[in-house]
């Protein structure tokens, strides 16, 4: 189901504000988004009173003359929590300390000399061939084996040349075992970004036409996990580099890494110097997003969705951070949104008062420290390849 935006709105590049009409009525959102609970007469009323509700409160938001972003009506604007819910389904630290670490610091691990932002270029895009696709995770909480995929496919392409290749998020969602329900319950309840890049550095994975996205839980089974390794007779060599650990190599990766826990400059030297970065947010109400810089997050929050963030910017003198989602190229601009971006002297750390609710695994802390808009500098993480 397509998720072109039905508002009427004007974009002059990315220098200002869109110029908004008003909102659709429900009957034309029903039939341009082809609904078909007509015939459900006590769904449909909760589905249309939903909707006129959003409707209230954006239209109170587009009409502040003043604000960052507009909303823009788009496929979700009658799901109830619980279906938008389903579109987060991550974050944070869905990883023991000591098992990231582990992988971190292989012998291959290395950091690059620590740059301050005057010594950053001001605006950093990678524009790859890998990110132009713009996946929708569709019903299944895999937004962190779609951000898992899309920062290894974009790190393979700019450190592997010809030989780079892509990566399947069903695998990540149908194999990754998640016995201490970080971040979820695991495949399309949730995990973790941090568990996917462990997975593939240690166990290696079939590539996404091998083993194509289904967005459902599936069956693991020992062809799958074997196929992207078949086709050129190294599968022993591959069984060789599983029981070291370091199947990854297979493919030139050679380990990942986090960044520090929310600091500004890691970060943002990260994606300026070596690629896409895998990070966490609260996106409660990024469903509304159609454009501008969103700065819709108080500083508490409950950080529970896995994105891309894929550059940085600077727009009419706001600040943002660049991320691609995994809601479909009809969502926000085309797949993506810009964050408001704030240094650490210029942005407000709250409180996550459920990690359980999407960042935490059990037996963790009740609460945790978040800083930087919708927390997206709490925690990150990126792969490592060879050159």
């Amino acid at each position: 189901m397509d998720g072109h935006a039905l508002l009427c709105i004007l974009f002059l590049g990315w220098s200002s504000i869109p110029v908004v009409a008003s909102f659709p009525s429900f009957e034309s959102f029903f039939e341009l988004y082809g609904r078909s609970y007509r015939q459900r007469l006590v769904e449909y009323n909760e589905r249309k009173a939903i909707y006129l509700q959003r409707v209230a409160q954006f239209e109170m938001h587009n009409s502040n003359a003043d604000r960052n972003w507009t909303a823009a009506v788009n496929k979700f604007w009658d799901w109830t929590s619980s279906e938008l819910s389903v579109l987060q389904g991550w974050s944070g630290h869905g990883m023991k300390r000591d098992v990231g670490a582990l992988s971190a610091m292989s012998p291959h691990h290395s950091l690059a000399l620590a740059l301050n932002e005057e010594q950053l270029p001001e605006q950093k895009v990678w524009n790859l061939k890998s990110l132009i696709s713009r996946k929708d995770q569709g019903s299944c909480g895999s937004c962190w084996a779609v951000t898992a995929e899309t920062i290894l496919n974009a790190h393979s392409e700019i450190y592997q040349g010809a030989a780079a290749r892509t990566f399947s998020t069903q695998e990540m969602v149908s194999c990754i075992p998640n016995p201490q329900e970080c971040g979820g319950q695991g495949g399309c309840r949730g995990a973790t970004v941090e568990m996917a890049l462990d997975y593939v550095w240690k166990n290696g994975v079939a590539t996404d036409t091998q083993t194509p996205y289904q967005g459902v839980d599936g069956e693991c089974t020992a062809r799958q996990m074997d196929m992207s390794h078949r086709s050129d007779g190294s599968s022993k060599f591959l069984r060789s580099l599983r029981r070291t650990g370091t199947a990854g190599l297979k493919f030139g990766m050679k380990g990942w890494r986090r960044l520090a826990e929310n600091k500004y400059e890691p970060l943002l030297q990260a994606v300026a110097t070596e690629g896409p970065v895998g990070v966490s947010a609260s996106a409660d109400t990024w469903f509304a997003y159609g454009g501008g810089v969103f700065d819709y997050c108080t500083p508490d929050v409950v950080i529970n969705h896995a994105v891309s963030l894929i550059g940085y910017g600077k727009d009419a003198g706001k600040k943002y951070w660049l991320i691609q989602n995994s809601w479909g190229a009809g969502w926000g601009e085309s797949g993506r949104i810009r964050l408001l971006r704030q240094n650490e002297h210029e942005v407000r750390c709250g409180w996550d008062s459920k990690p359980e609710d999407g960042t935490g695994c059990k037996g963790g802390p009740p609460r945790v420290k978040v800083c930087g808009m919708c927390g997206i500098l709490y925690d990150s993480a990126l792969p490592m390849f060879s050159k």
